[in-house]
């Protein structure tokens, strides 16, 4: 019962509006962490994709640059994090 519950949760997960890249990468761990302790494998190219899904909808072209000129299969959560991360820094300066 307590796979099925975490497993749905991981599903209906979102970036929140407020949330920054990293706070929500950590969250998604977080959560894929506490599906590995129960016995799901969780790969992390599987944790990769499920990220790149639920980004805010103003993060989707950067998302799409990553598909497209990386193999998911194998690049990190870290990797992930340092991409979407740089993307999120110069947004930001753009912004001041």
């Amino acid at each position: 019962m307590r796979l099925q519950t975490l497993r749905s949760e991981l599903e209906a997960m979102k970036m929140k509006d407020s949330e920054d890249v990293s706070s929500y990468i950590t969250r998604v761990q977080i959560l894929a962490n506490q599906l590995n302790d129960n016995g799901e494998t969780l790969t992390d190219a599987r944790v990769v994709e499920k990220i790149l899904r639920s980004l805010m909808d103003d993060s989707e072209n950067v998302a799409c640059a990553i598909e497209d000129s990386r193999n998911l299969e194998e690049m990190t959560i870290n990797d992930l994090r340092a991409s979407l991360e740089a993307h999120e820094q110069r947004k930001n300066k753009k912004s001041l």
